[in-house]
């Protein structure tokens, strides 16, 4: 009879878990329609560099990633080939929509090239102790063995530690932003700057309290509870990245065409002193 009770749950976890994923992949279908406009405007038809190749996998790749995941959940293909691509896909994505925050936090830092270089340095060390540490680390509960699931507790739990190093890079990035918000440009009134301080703070706390909330499921919960928020943290990574871009680019259009001229572009962000001691802004090309 407990046996049978146990069948039962497990599948009624299961079922919230694929209930959540597709939720989630509605949701950023619907978002995606809302935005699409904006990116006919501020993407289409502008000339090719490393912000718009970004920008391009951080969406559209995460639409593919988000619509496998979802199918995964389900239908589990765990141990299979198509779960590993769907990894790969998926750790693709978020290292895109990372891009587009190093970009961000680049900016704000004059477009350094040796800020760029650390940022870049710190991403790819966070990439591999993330990937060594879920090989050499299993996570598990007591229980996990009374589950019917393949490949093991271990693989899926450890997806929690993706988590904690995303986290952490993006605490670190939006803490080199305040720190230049606050010493450099604490008395520079620019829409612009607000934007791309202020829109990056929603981000991070969003993604954050998002990926905190998905690593506490997936280290506590029942193991069939623990897919409920993948395609949800692949979708919001996206959906925010690409808002921050559009209205950048909305702040941008707005001082180049009828804003005023103490405001800046979204240029190399660099002061100009002037001889009364007031610093202003210089107004440079956009790099976006």
């Amino acid at each position: 009879m407990d046996s049978s009770i146990d069948v039962v749950a497990e599948l009624h976890q299961q079922q919230f878990a694929k209930y959540m994923n597709v939720a989630a992949l509605t949701a950023f279908v619907f978002d995606f329609c809302l935005t699409f406009p904006s990116e006919v405007y501020h993407v289409w038809g502008r000339k090719w560099d490393i912000t718009r190749v970004v920008f391009t996998i951080s969406r559209y790749l995460s639409i593919v990633a988000s619509a496998l995941t979802c199918y995964d959940a389900l239908h589990s293909h765990k141990c299979s080939a198509y779960s590993y691509i769907i990894d790969g896909i998926v750790n693709v994505c978020f290292i895109s929509a990372e891009g587009i925050l190093i970009v961000r936090t680049n900016a704000l830092w004059g477009h350094s090239r040796r800020v760029l270089a650390v940022l870049i340095t710190l991403g790819v060390a966070f990439i591999i102790a993330s990937t060594v540490t879920w090989s050499k680390v299993n996570i598990s509960q007591p229980g996990d063995s009374d589950y019917t699931t393949e490949c093991g507790s271990s693989v899926s739990r450890n997806a929690a530690f993706r988590c904690v190093f995303l986290m952490t890079h993006e605490i670190i990035l939006q803490s080199m932003n305040t720190w230049r918000k606050l010493r450099t440009y604490r008395n520079v009134q620019s829409r612009v700057l607000n934007t791309l301080y202020w829109d990056g703070i929603m981000y991070m706390f969003w993604i954050i309290l998002l990926m905190a909330v998905n690593t506490s499921v997936i280290i506590a919960t029942p193991l069939p509870y623990i897919t409920s928020l993948d395609t949800a943290q692949v979708a919001l990574q996206s959906v925010f990245a690409s808002r921050i871009f559009f209205n950048l680019r909305e702040c941008d259009e707005h001082i180049r065409y009828g804003g005023s001229v103490t405001e800046m572009s979204l240029g190399p962000l660099q002061f100009s002193p002037q001889s009364v001691g007031i610093s202003q802004l210089q107004v440079e090309d956009s790099v976006l």
